[in-house]
């Protein structure tokens, strides 16, 4: 090495001074992230129909546990709002994306995951981080993506809860006209305790009834669940935008990129020693 120190020593100085030169070239990101943590799935209506104000196991005042942060994060991955995020954002142009060139959509996506992550922290909370060359648009998109989260969710509990209350509200609607059908059975047929079909339609009325009750209560809560729109998370911070940059980190890129010349000049300079003495041998 002392032999061959000015090679080493030039190669060393060359790379130090073309990585700074190229961290100066690379073009600024800045981070912004959202924190939540996701809440219980209970309904509103079991709230509500619940003989506890808050069951410490089941209440949509309960924070989720780990499975409800995984599927957080899996919902976050949807199509629905990745393309939500692009329409609004106009990401095409904002990432210099050309829409008529070939495989725009495919550039677009791999732009959207090397920008935009979404993590479970340490302790079991969603984190949202979002890179972006304006520190505004970063936070702007970290937050809406929040938010759409919630739209999200929403919606796809509420296409299950619709369809669950036309059901239940048909059944209803059929029980109401058997039961009237029943009264008018009852009021054409004199009263008489010893007609034993008389006594039957009675019975059969009291007992419909109760199913009616039953039913009525069913009925409110699934129309409750239907028309619920309820946050789906806890916010533990909001997206800010950044003051100062997160990438790139230029004394890494230097750091790393000299003591890499560096390196590779000994290895080299190790290399032609070695080569010589096997020259030297072959003489």
């Amino acid at each position: 090495m002392f032999r061959h120190k000015w090679p080493i020593i030039s190669v060393t100085l060359i790379a130090a001074i073309a990585s700074v030169i190229v961290s100066y070239t690379i073009t600024p990101k800045f981070k912004s992230s959202v924190i939540f943590y996701p809440k219980n799935q209970a309904s509103v209506s079991h709230a509500l129909t619940s003989a506890q104000i808050i069951d410490p196991d089941d209440h949509i005042m309960n924070f989720g546990d780990e499975e409800a942060t995984e599927q957080l994060i899996q919902t976050l991955y949807s199509e629905d709002i990745r393309l939500a995020v692009i329409d609004k954002f106009n990401l095409f142009e904002h990432y210099n994306i050309d829409t008529k060139s070939e495989f725009p959509m495919t550039r677009l996506h791999e732009e959207f995951n090397d920008n935009i992550s979404f993590s479970k922290t340490e302790y079991q909370a969603v984190q949202i981080e979002v890179m972006d060359t304006d520190p505004q648009m970063a936070a702007d998109i970290a937050n809406e993506i929040a938010s759409l989260l919630d739209k999200t969710l929403n919606r796809m509990q509420k296409e299950v809860a619709v369809e669950i209350y036309k059901v239940v509200d048909g059944e209803y609607n059929k029980l109401v006209k058997e039961i009237e059908e029943i009264e008018q059975a009852l009021q054409a047929m004199r009263p008489n305790a010893a007609n034993p079909r008389y006594v039957s339609l009675q019975t059969r009325l009291v007992n419909e009834n109760k199913r009616l009750s039953e039913l009525k209560s069913k009925l409110a809560e699934a129309r409750v669940n239907a028309n619920q729109d309820l946050p789906r998370k806890f916010m533990v911070a909001k997206a800010y935008a950044a003051e100062k940059k997160s990438y790139p980190v230029r004394w890494v890129i230097c750091a790393v990129s000299t003591l890499s010349a560096f390196v590779f000049a000994v290895l080299m300079m190790l290399f032609i020693e070695r080569y010589k003495d096997l020259f030297t041998l072959k003489k």
